[in-house]
């Protein structure tokens, strides 16, 4: 089968590309000129240099395909650009489903889980794949969510015109080799444990979903049948806090002791109950294989801690010297 994978270096991209070089598929990516030499399996996969401006690039990225993974979606992080959201997300997409309307069958799209509304309490969880989706939060979530929003919509359209099947996964917080949300998060900790507290209020319960994972469920949804038309939130079954985190990492930095400082308080402050659903994604067999202690650990061998065995972690190395994936 021949298929197209759109953001093949990106935080989802590059596993759903990964999960593909599993498979006996014919594999074409679309990606920018300038981030090529970050797409792997180069010698295995067929490259069109291009952007989803672009229609040529486009239409011949889409030619005899059979099923597209679109990947290439942004986030706000570093820097917030409604325009350039605006411009990628929701027109690129535009771009990309008016190439694939009637030329290929499956159209499946990497959104996020920002599109639904906001959740506050336990009492309204867990969040499932129907949730209303509306723009919320600062300026950049809006932008984002509100970007989003209007990409799924082209799809939606596309597919009730019988241009395509469509699968739309809902990731909750992706982490992976280009994770810099988690990564900071992690390099906080690590400089001043304290800013868990802080760190909890903001982020409050978490489901950290590893890249991996996420490329076994789109794999999943492009070739079910039971799949198609369908949106998928894609979470890990464990809701974390910050405090979570702090006491995971303290257990992968001193390996052997039992004496840690933070169980209790991480134990305190989880309500034991996650925030979203993936029952829909799970009915068809998928499950998570990355749980929340194996991304942390994946992350601080990154930033190349594991010698550390202080109970409070090492102040004696500068932050300018960690060695931090690729933004």
């Amino acid at each position: 089968m021949k298929i197209l994978v759109t953001g093949p270096s990106g935080a989802v991209g590059q596993y759903v590309l990964e999960a593909l070089m599993r498979t006996d598929h014919d594999v074409r990516i679309l990606a920018l000129p300038d981030s090529m030499h970050r797409v792997n399996y180069r010698d295995r996969i067929e490259i069109i240099p291009g952007e989803l401006s672009d229609p040529l690039a486009i239409k011949e990225a889409v030619d005899g395909v059979e099923v597209v993974f679109h990947n290439a979606l942004i986030g706000p992080f570093p820097a917030f650009d409604p325009d350039n959201l605006e411009r990628v997300n929701t027109q690129g997409t535009r771009n990309l489903v008016a190439a694939c309307a009637g030329n290929v069958r499956r159209f499946v799209m990497a959104s996020s889980n920002n599109v639904y509304v906001p959740h506050r309490t336990p009492d309204l969880w867990p969040v499932t794949d129907d949730a209303l989706r509306e723009p919320h939060g600062n300026p950049a979530q809006y932008a984002l969510g509100e970007t989003l929003i209007k990409a799924e919509d082209a799809v939606f359209e596309a597919a009730e015109c019988g241009a395509f099947e469509y699968g739309i996964l809902r990731p909750t917080m992706v982490v992976g080799r280009k994770s810099p949300f988690v990564d900071d998060m992690i390099v906080r900790l690590i400089r001043d444990p304290d800013a868990a507290d802080g760190l909890r209020r903001m982020w409050d319960t978490m489901q950290w979903i590893h890249g991996s994972d996420i490329g076994a469920a789109a794999l999943l949804v492009a070739m079910e049948d039971a799949a198609a038309n369908q949106c998928f939130l894609v979470a890990g079954e464990e809701p974390i806090t910050a405090y979570d985190v702090l006491s995971l990492m303290w257990e992968a930095m001193n390996v052997g002791r039992e004496d840690n400082p933070y169980t209790e308080l991480a134990s305190r402050h989880n309500v034991g109950v996650p925030k979203f659903s993936a029952a829909k994604l799970n009915a068809l067999g998928w499950r998570p294989r990355m749980r929340a202690r194996d991304c942390i650990r994946e992350v601080l061998g990154r930033l190349e801690f594991y010698a550390s065995t202080a109970v409070k972690f090492p102040s004696y190395l500068p932050i300018e010297n960690m060695t931090i994936g690729e933004h």
